[in-house]
């Protein structure tokens, strides 16, 4: 990837570079910030929604860990995703790795986000492993979601390659919303380190 330069996270960027109220990335971050808000939605629905019961049961039985993979590439309902994120995180030491595994050739957008959630849920720090595979990785909205990881959990030296994928994203993608991934890890990364 092309090297924007320097990263500025100045006051004067985050003004120029504004965040989309609505966005892909946008409900991801405030999921992650606040993950009783899923919680709760998730409640609220279930009152008016009565399908994904036997995939739920399902999930809530298997003891495979890699079945549990399986299902997360299957488009599970979205009614079940927290019962299966859930289940994941207590595997997490043996599954986050094969999660980013799977990332690098990753174009199914159900799949990152649920993996994105996971991770961060599982608090293992794969900062490196993510950085890694960074690079390779060819689905922007993939890599978009990475570096909104990125900017919770990465160290100072994720901030660099997140910059270049931002002004990759508004050079190549200008019509989508693929920087506000980055943009907001942007803003993650001077809040964690005082960057400006």
């Amino acid at each position: 990837m092309k090297d924007y330069g320097p990263p500025r996270l100045s006051s004067d960027f985050f003004d120029e570079s504004q965040f989309k109220e609505i966005s892909a990335a946008r409900l991801l971050y405030s999921t992650m910030l606040s993950p009783g808000v899923e919680k709760l939605a998730l409640e609220f629905s279930k009152v008016f929604v009565s399908r994904g019961k036997k995939e739920a049961k399902g999930i809530r039985r298997e003891k495979n860990p890699d079945n549990l993979l399986e299902m997360m590439k299957q488009h599970p309902d979205p009614i079940n995703h927290l019962l299966l994120k859930k289940k994941i995180i207590g595997y997490s030491k043996l599954m986050v790795p094969k999660i980013i595994e799977e990332l690098e050739d990753n174009k199914d957008d159900v799949f990152v986000e649920l993996a994105v959630k996971i991770i961060y849920g599982s608090k293992i720090d794969c900062s490196s492993q993510l950085l890694e595979i960074l690079d390779s990785i060819k689905h922007p909205y993939t890599l978009s979601l990475l570096c909104l990881l990125l900017g919770f959990n990465g160290p100072e030296e994720s901030i660099r390659p997140v910059w270049n994928c931002y002004h990759f994203f508004k050079e190549k993608y200008p019509k989508e919303s693929y920087d506000q991934g980055p943009l907001l890890a942007l803003y993650e990364f001077r809040e964690r380190f005082d960057v400006s």
